[in-house]
């Protein structure tokens, strides 16, 4: 069964949390830690982390717009709210979802310097994130069950009358803000209102005035910290993450072949598709095609001498860089090893260099090229060198009217 990191956050705190790994039925499955956030590295690492951030520095509002299109919908938003925010709306991250129990659109704005603060803390301590949701939608209210919820926790109340729409409240507002939705005509009247408390005494009850409506009021202590109770619901969040366009978390790597499957895919792309292709005009596209497949079929013959037979060579050089990764895997001097510490340097200087040949016999990779000048090779292998896990030597050199032929000899440190 898989397991989530929740992470309760809150911006007053901005180098410390409280989390605890989450199961896919919404039960708690360790220890609840409160501490500093660079505590939290190593079990990010392991787990898909989802940050249930205080609502106090959101906005969350409930729209009705002209339109069911979300793009125009999130265009849209800003002017709905410019009058609900006493900020400017220019500076606010908005996101969107349908409401399942009515013909509103959900809405959860935040200050974009704000997000970005919240982002950097985690980033500075290595910590990969893969949404944030407004806690206060992680209760277990639901207007279509007619059912509301509040939660308290220190000095403030969380307030959801929906699956996502809530608000954050001190403890003297409660009651007032109560009272006066359920006078709102325009409000439907809840059957039940769950009430979660940090302990037994609460004065919540007494506050209401709601004694001639007939209203179930369902008191729980909880009594050690609402994510005991967010984790059972907070999944109904995640359509509002506001991590979404600018600001879309970036994947990390799954582990060490991660890398080694990035660099042989990337290999395989470049040997087969970029090779004579850049710089040239559209037009030329259909010509140089023909040109890029007998220089691929040429580079596979030397790269693969032994290969008699060709049909697709994309195809049968994917086929031989998985043999060699095979062979390969554990050696620092297997074709993709070098690959991989020397992929992004071979290319770093696309403007004076162009791959010609790559060549690989004998635990080392053979680079032709062709450059504008002697003084680029040069520079390339030094900057190889700089990689102490790989060396690199310059085995030949020669001008030619414009342009400077090289070869370069690229073999492991081990």
């Amino acid at each position: 069964m898989s397991e989530t990191l929740l992470i309760h956050y809150n911006i007053d705190q901005p180098h410390q949390a409280t989390w605890s790994l989450c199961n896919d039925e919404g039960e708690l499955t360790g220890k609840i830690t409160t501490g500093p956030l660079d505590e939290l590295t190593d079990l990010a690492a392991r787990y898909t982390a989802v940050v249930l951030l205080s609502s106090q520095c959101l906005h969350i509002n409930q729209l009705q717009l002209p339109t069911q299109n979300m793009q125009k919908m999130l265009k849209a938003v800003p002017y709905a709210v410019e009058e609900f925010i006493a900020e400017d709306v220019e500076n606010f991250h908005f996101v969107i979802s349908k409401n399942r129990n009515s013909d509103t659109t959900s809405v959860v704005g935040i200050d974009k310097t704000t997000l970005q603060s919240i982002t950097q803390a985690f980033q500075q301590s290595n910590i990969y994130i893969e949404k944030i949701i407004p806690d206060v939608l992680c209760l277990p209210a639901d207007a279509g069950n007619r059912q509301w919820a509040c939660l308290n926790y220190h000095d403030n109340w969380y307030l959801q009358t929906d699956t996502l729409n809530g608000i954050m409240l001190s403890h003297d507002i409660l009651p007032y803000v109560i009272t006066n939705m359920l006078q709102d005509e325009n409000q439907i009247s809840p059957d039940k209102i769950i009430f979660f408390n940090e302990q037994e005494n609460s004065s919540a009850f007494s506050d209401l005035n709601i004694d001639n409506q007939d209203i179930e009021l369902i008191n729980i202590v909880y009594n050690t910290h609402p994510l005991v109770v967010f984790c059972g619901h907070y999944k109904q969040a995640l359509a509002l993450n506001l991590l979404q366009r600018d600001y879309k978390a970036k994947r990390k790597s799954s582990g060490y072949w991660q890398q080694w499957r990035l660099a042989a895919s990337l290999a395989a792309v470049w040997l087969t598709l970029h090779l004579g292709l850049t710089g040239f005009q559209y037009s030329q596209l259909t010509e140089e095609n023909k040109k890029t497949k007998a220089e691929i079929e040429k580079i596979y013959k030397q790269t693969f001498p032994q290969s008699r037979k060709i049909i697709n060579p994309r195809v049968q050089m994917e086929q031989k860089l998985k043999e060699l990764k095979s062979t390969s895997e554990n050696s620092s001097n297997g074709l993709l090893f070098l690959l991989s510490e020397s992929f992004g340097t071979l290319t770093n200087d696309r403007k004076n260099i162009t791959l010609q040949s790559l060549t690989f016999r004998n635990n080392r990779m053979e680079i032709g090229l062709d450059s504008t000048n002697l003084q680029a090779i040069e520079n390339l292998n030094k900057n190889l060198n700089s990689n102490t896990r790989i060396k690199s030597e310059i085995t030949s050199s020669s001008s030619e009217k414009n342009k400077v032929k090289g070869n370069l000899r690229i073999e492991g440190q081990g």
